[in-house]
């Protein structure tokens, strides 16, 4: 064990609060006269200056000082003028010489060295175009070096993707022995970029072992508290609480944090009181903030930590709670070849486009969980497997369970998979268990554990509890717990062994009372109990609604099995699941008992008025026209090729929407495909965006899906010489000294897809080539971009110099600004014509200058 995670136990142990540093940026700002392109130049340029900012902190009460690398990543500082290795070595060379000069007069002190990284920057497929092989190879490149450097630990945060988080979390587990923090940012809304709440990054975080998790930047101090509250509530691992000094207020071209340090230590005990146990301070947090919290906290302890028995599995932005106050989940099986002609056909042809139509239906059915199995003759099922989650996974955000007997497709997709995946499935084998346990710790997931051994299957309830237990047993060694573990006591089938149904119900009910109280979850394949015999509906329904009563927390099943459905929803209601029966009464309302005479006529009706049967007298057939007359006053409704475009547009099927197009290309011109369809269509998506019902990934997907329509529109004029009409030409860039574009560039993609020309002048860059470009192409909207504290007075900067030049050519040119740093009163102080908080804002003040 390191010394640090000796440290941290202790401390932990003993109730005591652990101090890291607050903010580099603020501290740097307040040095007059210094010049650098990024913070860490300082570090070879001026690095006595950076060196005193360490002893400040350190002789503050900081345990922990963060070295000034926060951008240092080969990917990042490609164009650098040293490698991001050199950056690292200096870095963590100043603050270790920082600790051993304040220990000289002040021996007791007690400080660690931790490397410090940020984001890359770019986002990861498939939301941008970074793989996740390439984040993580910068990651490990820059891991290294920080431990051959000396680093005590490894500090990864203000991540605002989970997947790329763990890219990094995987790169300093598999090259270094360096102890993990991993700490997100979060917007407003309490939400990652990516969409991620609170509990999802708790799951997803846990699941990948790190030392530390929690969060670091962000908003208000109001905001920061109900975050803390969230992470304590769901996390069992320290959380570390890092906040900014509130919400900055640029003056003369910096922020200025007003939240002085006793306010700051105030709030910081109130998140003590919320059971956080590692404290700091990010930007405009200063050593003056850090040494009042140590005072403050000097005689505090903290809350008492508490192991937390809940099971959830998530994908990167949603999570799925499992068994105990959630009650039981539905697992869609449909997406698996056996006994399914059509879906194996589509693994032969590797028709993803089956597999995401089976996804969606089963969702729309009620899946929570979708289990995947691509394990089918003749295929490689490692990269079948992969293919289908990554397909998935870019469309929905439903959890998955990895269906697969093979260890080199568990390990191969764990790793790639985004989020904390269930995992089917390990038995009592030990070779088995030797194979699969091993991937669960490292990759984190939850796993089904069929109650079988190198005995086979126990035809008594007790055999199976015995294999079980077996199971749990050694689970633990390898630190996985029973709240990750499902046990399967096996469904048998019925008409051949039918003493053994009752058995599998008597099994899960004693092991959930031996081990519910741990957290242990149960799941079966219900509809293995009904082969070979009729109706098995009746039999599925039947078995399923005893599972349930026993304790059964997940079932593989088919969701729009309307008998399968009907028996989970009414026991939801009936156990207390369903809080006021509102889930049964949503689902049911209107619907009426198909062996009335009255539900048996209104299926002859609508099968009379879908065309499937013919009227059946010449009174209903005058009764469908007066209907009909009744709507002929009626706003037209769009065709169904129409109304097909815009649902793939919403949903992001992206290789559905050039055929699509296509087919209304035969009958529409481009523009009323565009104005029609396109156009309402992202405007739908961008409204579910603002309002939380959908978060970036589903944004991008869907202009994607929209840049494959384009295509086919672009093609289609083209070849009759006639050429797309382009709304306007707009240019922008993150500002100089600033080597963020993620923002920048989901802003380009929503532009370009609702029809306007994007001039990308990229990250980094100097105000004179905004200027010039302005000028040259006689740009009428510019928008600019900035992510971090330092750059903010180049953007004022560069708008001065966009006014001077608009003012000397006559040109017509609007402004529009966005960031994590600005806001709208700063966006109107420094002259800004419209302040942007999201792409959609942006397209928004696109319309307006305009006009269309």
């Amino acid at each position: 064990m390191s010394d640090f995670k000796k440290f941290l136990n202790e401390k932990i142990q003993n109730l005591e609060p652990v101090f890291f540093d607050g903010g580099m940026g603020t501290m740097i700002q307040k040095i007059p006269g210094l010049s650098y392109s990024i913070p860490e130049e300082l570090n070879f340029y001026n690095p006595e200056k950076i060196k005193e900012i360490h002893r400040k902190y350190i002789l503050a009460g900081s345990n922990v000082c963060t070295s000034n690398t926060f951008g240092a990543n080969p990917i990042k500082l490609e164009k650098s003028s040293h490698s991001a290795k050199e950056f690292i070595e200096a870095g963590i060379r100043l603050v270790k010489e920082a600790i051993e000069e304040c220990k000289k007069n002040s021996p007791h002190i007690q400080c660690f060295t931790a490397w410090d990284s940020g984001q890359i920057g770019k986002l990861l497929e498939p939301n941008g175009t970074l793989t996740f092989d390439e984040a993580y190879n910068s990651f490990s490149q820059a891991a290294i070096a920080a431990e051959k450097a000396g680093a005590d630990l490894a500090i990864i945060e203000t991540m605002s993707d989970l997947y790329e988080t763990k890219a990094a979390v995987l790169a300093v587990k598999e090259n270094t022995n360096l102890p993990i923090v991993a700490s997100m940012t979060f917007q407003q809304n309490l939400r990652t970029l990516t969409g991620a709440d609170v509990l999802t990054c708790v799951t997803y975080l846990e699941s990948l072992h790190v030392d530390i998790l929690g969060f670091n930047c962000g908003g208000s101090l109001e905001e920061d508290l109900e975050l803390a509250r969230q992470f304590c509530r769901y996390s069992s691992t320290p959380v570390l609480s890092q906040p900014n000094a509130g919400l900055p207020e640029v003056v003369n071209g910096k922020d200025v944090f007003r939240v002085t340090p006793q306010e700051f230590s105030a709030a910081q005990e109130e998140i003590l009181n919320s059971g956080a146990s590692i404290f700091g301070g990010c930007c405009g947090t200063t050593p003056e903030h850090i040494k009042a919290m140590v005072e403050k906290f000097s005689a505090k302890k903290l809350k008492k930590p508490e192991e937390k028995f809940s099971t959830f599995i998530c994908s990167y932005n949603k999570s799925v709670q499992a068994g105990q106050n959630a009650g039981p989940v539905i697992i869609g099986e449909r997406i698996n070849p056996t006994g399914k002609k059509k879906c194996r056909e589509a693994l032969q042809n590797e028709d993803m486009q089956f597999i995401i139509s089976e996804a969606d239906s089963q969702i729309n059915s009620g899946a929570h969980i979708l289990d995947v199995n691509t394990g089918l003759p003749g295929i490689d099922e490692a990269k079948m497997m992969l293919k289908a989650v990554k397909s998935i996974q870019t469309v929905f955000n439903t959890p998955l369970q990895i269906d697969s007997s093979e260890p080199n497709v568990l390990e191969k997709t764990l790793r790639y998979y985004n989020g904390k995946a269930l995992v089917n499935s390990v038995n009592g084998k030990q070779e088995v268990m030797d194979k699969v346990f091993p991937l669960i710790k490292k990759y984190g997931g939850a796993v089904v554990a069929l109650c079988l051994d190198e005995n086979g299957i126990s035809p008594t309830a007790e055999g199976r509890v015995k294999v079980a237990e077996k199971i749990i047993q050694e689970a633990e060694s390898y630190g996985i717990f029973p709240r990750d573990i499902f046990i399967d006591t096996l469904t048998l089938t019925v008409s051949s062994e039918q003493k053994a149904a009752l058995e599998t119900i008597k099994a899960i009910r004693i092991l959930k009372q031996k081990f519910g109280s741990r957290g242990l979850q149960f799941v079966l394949g219900v509809s293995n109990i009904s082969f070979g015999l009729p109706r098995r509906d009746i039999i599925n329904s039947r078995f399923l609604m005893l599972a349930l009563e026993a304790g059964l927390s997940a079932a593989i099943i088919n969701p729009a099995s309307i008998p399968m459905m009907e028996t989970y929803r009414a026991y939801r209601a009936l156990a207390g699941f369903d809080e006021n029966c509102i889930e049964y009464i949503q689902q049911f309302t209107g619907t009426l008992d198909p062996t009335t005479e009255k539900a048996r006529q209104k299926i002859l009706e609508d099968a009379v008025h879908s065309g499937a049967l013919p009227s059946p007298s010449p009174e209903n057939h005058s009764n469908e026209k007066k209907s009909d007359t009744k709507d002929e006053h009626k706003a037209p409704q769009k065709n169904p090729d129409e109304e097909e475009l815009i649902l793939i547009i919403e949903k992001g099927f992206k290789d559905k929407a050039s055929q699509a197009t296509a087919k209304l290309l035969e009958k529409k011109q481009p523009v009323e495909i565009i104005d029609n369809c396109i156009v309402p269509a992202l405007d739908s998506v961008g409204k579910d965006f603002e309002t939380g019902k959908k978060f970036l990934p589903q944004l991008l997907l869907s202009a994607e899906t929209v840049s494959n329509s384009f295509a086919k529109i672009k093609e289609t004029l083209s070849a009759s010489g006639q050429k797309q009409e382009e709304k306007g030409t707009v240019a922008i860039a993150t500002v100089f000294g600033d080597i963020h574009d993620i923002g920048k560039n989901i802003v380009r993609a929503m532009l370009e897809n609702y029809g306007y020309n994007v001039i990308d002048l990229g990250k980094n860059v100097p105000a004179e080539t905004i200027v010039k470009t302005v000028v040259e192409n006689k740009i009428r909207l510019v928008g600019l971009s900035a992510l971090m504290t330092t750059t903010v007075a180049n953007m004022e900067e560069t708008i001065k110099q966009l006014h001077a030049a608009i003012s000397e050519y006559g040109l017509e040119c609007k402004i529009v600004v966005g960031g994590a740093v600005l806001t709208p009163e700063y966006a109107k102080k420094i002259g800004a014509d419209f302040y942007a908080k999201d792409a959609m804002e942006t397209v928004a003040a696109a319309k307006e200058v305009f006009g269309k």
